[in-house]
């Protein structure tokens, strides 16, 4: 396997020891979008919030800061993420502000209307199937609750050479706004932000009030 479809594979389900260095050398390029995301969510003291996708856990961390009185939960597909964010947010785990889940994004191990915001950062390109993660960040919130879906402006992704082998799934940006509208989002918008990494977009939408 060469580099190239190693550096694919990883990005789509990190692991080991390449997964670490991974991850040690995207964050760096997306905690900007990560910071933007969690500005756009409006992030309230108490908040409970889930995280899908949390990489190393520096998003988390973010979170936390908007969030000093509310509780992060954080859902992976890579024990490498879990691993890392772990030794990351260790005090926090230990005050019992953040829990881990080893979990698919698509079926998330959590009861209906319990999160008052959830996010996903840099995660929609290397996700086969996003509007079946998007169906289940509606059901976990609350109503009124918020979602943000960020990722990389696509033109400008698709100069990342790793993006042309196995493990990625280019979705056109007006696909993403459909199935994230779909999924039952209301009040949708999509922002732009040009002056991080790669350009980045970020979906944002809420659950409607329950009747």
């Amino acid at each position: 396997m060469n580099l190239l479809k190693t550096i694919g594979k990883q990005m789509q389900y990190p692991k080991g020891f390449f997964g670490k260095i991974l991850f040690a050398w995207m964050t760096p390029k997306t905690i900007a979008h990560a910071r933007w995301t969690a500005d756009l969510l409006e992030v309230q003291t108490e908040d409970k919030i889930i995280e899908i996708g949390f990489g190393d856990g520096s998003n988390i961390k973010l979170l936390l800061q908007k969030a000093i009185k509310g509780f992060v939960t954080g859902v992976e597909i890579s024990k490498t993420a879990i691993e890392m964010a772990s030794k990351k947010n260790a005090e926090a785990i230990s005050d019992g502000r953040v829990k881990l889940h080893l979990a698919q994004g698509n079926a998330l191990p959590f009861e209906n209307n319990i999160f008052d915001r959830a996010c996903s950062v840099a995660t929609a390109y290397v996700i086969e199937d996003p509007g079946a993660v998007f169906k289940e960040m509606f059901r976990v919130l609350k109503p009124n609750g918020r979602a943000a879906i960020t990722f990389p402006v696509r033109e400008n992704f698709m100069r990342f050479k790793p993006v042309a082998t196995d493990g990625f799934y280019l979705h056109e940006l007006a696909d993403l706004e459909a199935e994230f509208q779909s999924a039952g989002f209301v009040n949708c918008r999509t922002e732009r932000n040009d002056s991080v990494k790669f350009g980045a977009h970020c979906m944002l939408g809420e659950k409607p009030t329950i009747p």
